[in-house]
């Protein structure tokens, strides 16, 4: 955690070495040796729509985007933060200023050196474009006092600032000020990065492939969640646009693909059996969200409670996941490992009790109305654990409409609140709890509770550890209060990757692909 005071973090110590198994956590095993060049073909389970890192925040988009774009700080596994296009920073005592020593000799994909005036570029743009950005940083000034420094200062305390700039969803992507000033408000024209990888082509309907970027300049240190070494040994990687999940499994199996992303859960056993391939996962949240701007639960905390105090989240889970290895009964909003972690209210998580349910839902003057639930069978597990969630509601008395779409009208609907009540969608993990898109007035559910603001703003002004663990367990205790949103479970996504293919490893917010090598 930010010890939040004055430090400097300087990575020390020559290039690590990596093994051709690199990584920090699971990767894939078989006899082999590892070899260089060649061609990894990883099939993804939607469309990318957009390779500007800080308009989109799609799974199959940033974790693309990833191995193109570079920021100056990154997550570890655990979810602490390290430097990676900055060697080095300082925060002040007063958590506003943070001051960036930038590494030397950096490329971008160009051929052009990296210079403090792409930073300031791309963090301006980033401050103005991204959810994340325009949220916390609104006001902030980027400022380059001399050519190997860049000082970002906040008009306000923000000591989850470099949390935030960390985050991997929408990218605060370094780029050449070049591409920056021919950007437009709804994208990028060039994609250039300082990452392992180059753009090379995109097949709007059909792939991605991206090429060994020759001039790449790594992070020192081992490999540790997204940061540290990063050694590409493939000549290119190309990521397919797979929608049909058997498609992607099979294909898998019969070496086609070397990974096939985010598969069905009834796909487990069978990628499981399998010797060719290695099940990998990446465990994800899964919450139910409400429109809190129009509709039934707009200023009606007390349904909301109830609807919290009715469902039995270990049934929910099972019906849309049935194999226990794929989902764990946890209400935190992080992950067990992370640093920023509490375990405040959790009991009111997963503790169904009818007696006080119909007692809140007698206090919200629920007059017996349909709630309109959305849903999709495109993610089989969300249209399960639904109409498990419809049968207990029902038990209780609130009645609801279930209405199945397609997952793409759903992201659509989502944001028109004149169509849904609530629905079932799933998060990365994001590096800060505050920064939930459900927790921000622009996200899906549109909160804006005043509370959460108050506790974002004491959570950023505080001055200790203690302070700021104080904050993350009144966020918590709020969370389970206001009830925003309710957290189902943590689920794993699960891929199938090649047991010929090495280097596979992944962290808090999605796989990690640059340091994937093809064997023998």
């Amino acid at each position: 955690m930010n010890k939040l005071r004055n430090k400097v973090i300087a990575i020390g110590a020559a290039i690590a070495t990596l093994l051709s198994l690199t990584a920090c956590g699971s990767s894939s095993s078989s006899s082999g040796e590892g070899v260089e060049g060649g061609t990894v073909h990883i099939a993804l389970n939607a469309t990318v729509t957009s390779l500007d890192p800080m308009i989109t925040g799609a799974y199959v988009a940033r974790d693309t985007m990833r191995n193109i774009y570079e920021s100056l700080v990154t997550l570890k596994a655990d979810g602490s933060v390290a430097p990676l296009l900055a060697k080095s920073y300082e925060v002040s005592s007063d958590n506003k200023t943070f001051t960036f020593k930038l590494r030397t000799g950096v490329k971008f994909h160009n051929g052009a050196t990296m210079k403090a005036e792409d930073v300031v570029a791309s963090m301006q743009r980033w401050i103005k474009l991204s959810q994340i950005g325009s949220t916390f940083f609104t006001g902030s000034t980027v400022a380059s006092p001399d050519a190997d420094t860049v000082v970002i200062t906040s008009p306000k305390a923000l000591s989850t600032g470099l949390y935030l700039m960390a985050d991997t969803g929408r990218i605060a992507a370094i780029m050449p000020k070049t591409v920056i000033d021919k950007a437009t408000d709804t994208g990028v024209q060039e994609y250039i990065g300082t990452g392992p990888y180059k753009y090379s082509s995109w097949k709007k309907d059909t792939n991605i492939i991206l090429e060994k970027f020759a001039d790449y300049s790594s992070p020192d240190g081992k490999s540790d969640g997204y940061s540290g070494a990063r050694t590409p040994h493939a000549d290119k990687m190309e990521f397919d646009f797979v929608t049909d999940g058997t498609t992607r499994l099979t294909g898998a199996l019969s070496g086609q693909y070397e990974i096939g992303y985010s598969l069905a859960d009834s796909q487990y056993a069978q990628a499981k059996a399998s010797s060719d391939v290695k099940v990998e996962k990446d465990e994800m949240l899964e919450t139910l969200i409400f429109n809190k701007q129009e509709g039934i639960f707009k200023d009606n905390q007390k349904l909301r409670q109830a609807i919290l105090a009715s469902l039995d989240m270990s049934k929910i889970a099972k019906a849309g996941h049935q194999n226990s290895d794929l989902y764990n009964t946890d209400g935190g909003l992080m992950p067990k490992t992370s640093p920023l972690r509490s375990e405040s209210s959790l009991d009111k998580y997963n503790n169904p009790d009818t007696a006080a349910a119909k007692k809140l839902i007698q206090e919200s003057g629920y007059d017996g109305s349909t709630i309109t639930f959305l849903t999709t069978k495109d993610y089989p597990y969300m249209y399960d654990e639904s109409m498990e969630i419809q049968n207990e509601l029902n038990a209780v008395g609130i009645k609801t409409d279930i209405q199945v779409l397609d997952w793409a009208s759903v992201l659509q609907k989502m944001f028109e609140p004149g169509s849904w009540d609530m629905l079932i969608s799933s998060y990365s993990y994001s590096a800060n709890p505050i920064s939930y898109s459900f927790f921000q007035a622009s996200g899906a559910g549109w909160n804006t509770d005043p509370e959460f603001k108050t506790i974002a703003d004491s959570i950023n002004a505080a001055t200790s550890e203690s302070d700021q663990k104080a904050g993350y367990d009144k966020l918590q205790d709020w969370f389970y209060d206001y009830v925003p949103n309710i957290i189902v479970s943590k689920y794993q996504q699960i891929s199938a990757v090649s047991s010929k293919l090495g280097g596979y490893s992944s962290g808090m917010q999605g796989p990690v692909y640059y340091n994937l090598q093809l064997k023998e």
